[in-house]
């Protein structure tokens, strides 16, 4: 069903997509305490503030997007290409505090900025969403989720090498930030707008009129979308380590923009998992290779633990590299955590979609980031003070 054009500019989307939000999980934290200099207890308040209120917002928009009638346009297209240009506005706005602001009125404008940003996110995500509904045959459908789920990994590890770059030019940090989230908002709005004016949703749908409140519950009832819940939640304690790791690289190797020194190993790591789980696919059965993938975290995890533990107490070049190795190993199962899940959200969608008649697809990811967001907020509050 799918022509090669629409492959390359949809997965294109994807990749500057998730460019544009990994500019903000990996870079975010760091200009507020390096650049805007927050003390311990705002950065805590504002990481609380644009978790538990972005969170509420999104039962709203879950409920308007799973009950708004398909056009012609399809379903998710529409609001993709309709929030393109308000996410590249506000990935700058991000980056960019006007110097006058200080105090309560600096907390509200960063807050703001931030909540609009999730909200457009929240939307946003349809980008993903039309992944499960480019066409109606199972084994395309799953390659394409395959490839989507490779091109977001990596395009999320891209703004490391691109602030790495950007400062061999310019040292001052704020100023690497603001260019970054300039060049990823621009090439990000273009690259939206042309993929999802390429696609087509090729699933249809049922229009009838249904209680949107009942959606959720639907999910809840579903065995099977609890085991993602379940996996999501604890997947989201990862954000201790996204918010250290700038600052580790400050103290180790004498720049935030080093970073990449730290993030990319891993993401590396996670597209090279995705190629493999992908192929493994092909001879194993998806939940043997996610139990197998969960066994392997546990090993490589605990290994790294202890090789960077010795490294920070007593650095040293040879530490550094072998440091570096596991997070490259680390970064392998990844790939399973990122992959296999999407495939199942797919899987879910069509089993309750078979036992109800409702296609919840912006829903089940709501019912999701109920876990997320308990384990996000815990993470992101206590990493400024760990």
């Amino acid at each position: 069903h799918l022509k090669l054009k629409e492959w390359i500019l949809y997965l294109m989307a994807v990749f500057f997509y998730t460019n544009m939000t990994g500019m903000i999980g990996s870079y975010r934290s760091a200009y507020l305490v390096n650049v805007l200099r927050l003390q311990e207890g705002q950065t805590a308040l504002f990481n609380t503030l644009t978790s538990v209120i972005p969170f509420i917002l999104n039962f709203l928009i879950a409920m308007y997007i799973d009950g708004r009638k398909t056009g012609k346009s399809g379903k998710f297209r529409p609001l993709a290409l309709l929030v393109a240009v308000p996410l590249g506005i506000l990935l700058v706005l991000t980056f960019w505090t006007p110097p006058s602001l200080t105090g309560t009125l600096l907390m509200v404008y960063i807050v703001t900025v931030a909540v609009a940003w999730a909200v457009c996110c929240g939307f946003g995500e349809t980008i993903n969403m039309v992944s499960f509904v480019m066409t109606p045959n199972m084994k395309e459908r799953d390659d394409v989720i395959s490839f989507k789920s490779i091109a977001s990994a990596i395009g999320n590890s891209a703004p490391l090498v691109i602030i790495l770059v950007i400062g061999l030019i310019w040292k001052n940090e704020g100023t690497q930030y603001i260019i970054g989230a300039g060049l990823c908002g621009v090439v990000g709005v273009i690259t939206i707008l042309l993929g999802m004016s390429a696609v087509k949703e090729r699933t249809s749908y049922n229009n009838e009129k249904k209680n949107p409140i009942a959606g959720f519950g639907d999910v809840i009832k579903n065995k099977y979308a609890w085991a993602i819940i379940i996996s999501e939640f604890l997947k989201s304690f990862r954000n201790i380590s996204t918010f250290m790791g700038v600052f580790l690289a400050a103290a180790l190797l004498g720049s935030t923009s080093k970073f990449l020194l730290f993030g990319l190993p891993t993401g590396i790591g996670t597209a090279v998992g995705m190629l493999v789980i992908n192929f493994l696919l092909k001879k194993f059965n998806s939940k043997v290779l996610y139990i197998a993938s969960g066994i392997y975290s546990i090993i490589a995890n605990a290994a790294a633990f202890a090789i960077g533990y010795i490294y920070f107490k007593n650095p040293s070049p040879v530490l550094q590299i072998v440091f570096i190795v596991f997070l490259f190993l680390i970064g392998l199962q990844f790939g399973a955590s990122n992959l296999l899940p999407n495939m199942f959200k797919a899987d879910v969608l069509e089993d309750i979609e078979l036992k109800t008649g409702k296609r919840l697809d912006a829903t089940l990811p709501t019912v999701i980031g109920i876990g997320t967001l308990i384990s996000g907020t815990i993470a992101s509050t206590l990493a400024p003070l760990v």
